[in-house]
């Protein structure tokens, strides 16, 4: 296990009284906890607290943080090392367990589902705490669920923890107690008290009105989102809505990128705006429209794109006006710098929304206003999903910029029309309303802690630059470490593995191994090096 840094970081209130409470219940003999907090309010602090106080106290050896998302491992493991924590976010399933360079790893719910008896066998053998992130993730499917069961069954503590309440549906979640199908937390920070503990920031709703025309089969229907439609044809109204060609969405994106102009030039001139796309193909074709609008082409993020980590990291320190991004909202998009978005996804469950709402609220330092603004068709679904949220502090909000006044009917899960069988005709938008609301911030840090994370570019054929450790997490280091590995190790094959006229690209590992090497993935950061110091002598010398 690596070496365990002093906690440096003072908690919230709500923060440390959650804490409290877990490590009470993990004293009297318990091992579940579950926090429910809203989205901003420091989850990621108060779970890597208990986290190092297990660790410190010697009641745990290890700690596992599950998440849903490749993205949202490295930010986990960034968060961890400046709690004075190195998780390995790269941990492959081949491989036995994480390196002594590590206290843990961070992995996602597919991986574990994948291969859950590597991760039982893990979680056996040595005294483990699982954060369970975003814990309704482990019910996204079953056999998810059941791996989670089957590798953290023995686990020395768990907890959970999640932005928002979620109910059971088909898939119990593992280690969640429920009353009526609803879960029930141990911990609940709500957004009354988000607010005032001075946490969030005002995210404002300019909701847009429109009148559409869609076919299908034969029949054509039209109708605007004041209109009580059935599941089917609610769904067509707003995908005809969403459609890139039509003037409904031109105009709402428009509005939003003119909002976004007035924001970058009389307060933050980096402040950047998030489209909410559909699929793949959406993406790319609002990302034209946003072309086609801004005269610039926008970065597009989609979740099962390898880049999607490093566009977002590099959209997130940029100045870049916008970004379009696919499933990534509920996956831990974190730029605080985003103003406005565009919710221009036909996803309308609660969950969903209220995750999107999140990536706009994360309060900066040294900002006098910091209001955001998330456009929205005024489908009545959407608009239930803002009220539900307005009537928990109604006082914050201007009672006359409601967005509708009739009841909304009970509604099952939606149903999109057949695509085979569904045509957007046209769509124009009309009539926008404004509602006020306020969150909080996700993976917020405290402000004190400013670790310069410096980039140390190493020419292979120099002199070797020490990396300084002090500075970067573990995993950053042995990253760095194996990419110049890969590429000394492409140099050598091409100077010595050379058989019959072509290049045994495996060349250098093959011979390593003869000497008594490991692979890769299972070397500590110091076998690492002495790799590295032998390539460098087989080339150079």
């Amino acid at each position: 296990m690596s070496k365990l840094k002093p906690w440096k970081f003072t908690l919230r209130k709500w923060q440390s009284e959650a804490f409290s409470k877990a490590y009470d219940f993990y004293s009297s003999g318990k091992k579940e906890f579950l926090c429910v907090a809203t989205p901003g309010a420091g989850k990621t602090i108060f779970g890597l607290k208990l986290a190092h106080q297990l660790l410190s106290e010697n009641l745990v050896s290890r700690v596992i943080i599950l998440c849903p998302t490749e993205h949202l491992k490295n930010q986990w493991a960034e968060a961890a090392y400046k709690c004075g924590i190195d998780l390995d976010p790269a941990f492959d399933n081949a491989g036995i367990c994480e390196t002594s360079d590590y206290s843990g790893a961070v992995l996602t719910y597919a991986q574990v589902g994948r291969a859950p008896l590597v991760h039982k066998r893990n979680c056996d053998n040595r005294k483990t705490f699982v954060i369970f992130d975003e814990i309704h993730h482990s019910g996204d499917n079953l056999t998810w669920g059941d791996a989670v069961r089957v590798s953290f069954e023995k686990a020395a503590y768990r907890l959970g923890i999640s932005g928002t309440p979620f109910r059971r549906d088909s898939n119990p979640i593992p280690y969640v107690k429920y009353v009526k199908g609803q879960s029930i937390a141990d911990y609940t920070y709500g957004y009354q008290n988000a607010l005032f503990d001075n946490v969030c920031r005002p995210v404002y709703f300019p909701a847009f009105e429109g009148e559409m025309e869609w076919r299908i089969k034969d029949k054509v229907f039209r109708s605007t989102f004041a209109d009580i439609l059935n599941e089917e044809q609610a769904a067509a109204r707003l995908k005809t809505a969403l459609d890139p060609t039509g003037k409904w969405l031109k105009y709402v994106v428009s509005d939003a990128d003119k909002k976004l102009s007035e924001i970058r030039k009389k307060e933050q001139a980096d402040a950047g705006g998030l489209l909410i796309a559909i699929d793949q193909m959406h993406a790319k074709k609002t990302a034209k429209l946003l072309a086609e609008i801004t005269g610039t082409m926008p970065a597009v993020v989609v979740s099962d794109d390898p880049d999607a980590s490093s566009k977002i990291k590099k959209f997130g320190e940029s100045s870049d006006k916008w970004l379009v991004a696919v499933k990534m909202v509920s996956e831990g998009v974190d730029i605080p710098r985003l103003r406005v978005g565009v919710y221009a996804t036909n996803v309308k469950s609660e969950l969903f929304f209220r995750q999107a709402v999140g990536r706009f609220v994360r309060v900066q330092n040294n900002k006098r206003k910091q209001n955001a603004y998330l456009y929205i068709p005024k489908d009545y679904v959407l608009v239930e999903h803002a009220r539900q949220i307005e009537a928990e502090r109604d006082h914050y909000l201007n009672l006359n910029d409601k967005l509708i006044e009739e009841e909304l009917p009970e509604r099952k899960n939606e149903r999109l029309p057949d695509e085979d069988k569904f045509e957007a005709i046209y769509s124009f938008a009309t009539n926008k309303v404004q509602l006020e609301l306020d969150f909080g911030a996700e993976f917020a840090l405290p402000e004190e802690d400013k670790i310069i994370k410096r980039e140390v570019k190493i020419d292979l054929f120099q002199e070797e630059e020490k990396i300084d450790e002090e500075n970067l997490p573990a995993f950053e280091i042995a990253l760095k470490l194996k990419n110049d590995i890969n590429d000394l190790s492409k140099l050598l094959a091409a100077k010595k593995g050379k058989s019959n006229g072509k290049v045994d690209w495996h060349y250098a590992h093959k011979e390593w191994i003869k000497l008594g090497g490991k692979s890769i993935e299972q070397e500590t950061i110091e076998e690492l090096r002495k790799r590295k110091a032998w390539l460098r002598r087989q080339l150079f010398n």
